[in-house]
């Protein structure tokens, strides 16, 4: 009994500081209280979180941009680490899972979630192809229930030695997935956060119109 009672008050400290050691900050990186962050994320705020899982902060800016100099090289990378057969001359449009989170975890997923995704997926690329002659890229950082799931459906790759999670999305494990979308003179667009593939297509249009492609 004696031995159970120590145990007992052992471990109720170590729940105690593994909960303490979690925080929370407001977009402008002050430390708020759990209720008043859960608050203001339930209204759909993004969120990024760290590595361990332990601080978290509402992101309020979700698109960046950027040029990159050395596309080629990067997609001569990916096919060396990949096995896969990607053209420096045409776009890429790159689908990043960083990992299980409280926004694309669920207790009781929808059996037919990942035919689902296939589906949406299959339109958005057929889209893609005839829009810009676009290809795609499906990355994750870490495995999950859902990425093996999909595996059957989708062609998932691990994100060779983090390097698009390098370039693109290292500041933040960003709550469900992101998108970033490359293309040839090596101006980018990312995307954090779940999102709309017509947020895809909306990049496109502006990047055709500043360098007048048709």
């Amino acid at each position: 009994m004696k031995k159970t009672v120590l145990l007992l008050l052992t471990f109720l400290p170590l729940l105690a500081t593994s909960q303490t050691q979690k925080k929370y900050f407001n977009f402008d990186g002050k430390e708020i209280s759990y209720s008043k962050f859960n608050e203001i994320q339930s209204k759909g705020v993004l969120v990024g979180q760290n590595e361990e899982g332990t601080t978290f902060k509402l992101i309020k800016e979700r698109e960046s941009k950027g040029k990159i100099k050395d596309y080629k090289e990067l997609i001569n990378s990916l096919n060396g680490s990949l096995s896969t057969n990607l053209s420096s001359e045409k776009p890429l449009f790159i689908y990043y899972y960083p990992g299980p989170d409280a926004a694309n975890t669920s207790k009781n997923p929808n059996p037919n979630g990942p035919k689902i995704f296939k589906e949406e997926t299959d339109a958005f690329e057929d889209k893609l192809n005839k829009t810009i002659e676009g290809q795609t890229l499906f990355l994750y950082k870490k495995e999950s229930r859902n990425v093996y799931k999909n595996h059957e459906y989708m062609p998932w790759k691990k994100d060779p030695k983090g390097e698009i999670e390098k370039r693109f999305f290292a500041e933040y494990h960003y709550w469900y997935a992101s998108f970033v979308i490359i293309f040839p003179n090596g101006d980018y667009n990312t995307y954090y956060g779940e999102f709309s593939y017509n947020k895809v297509f909306d990049y496109i249009k502006q990047w055709k119109k500043n360098n007048k492609v048709k």
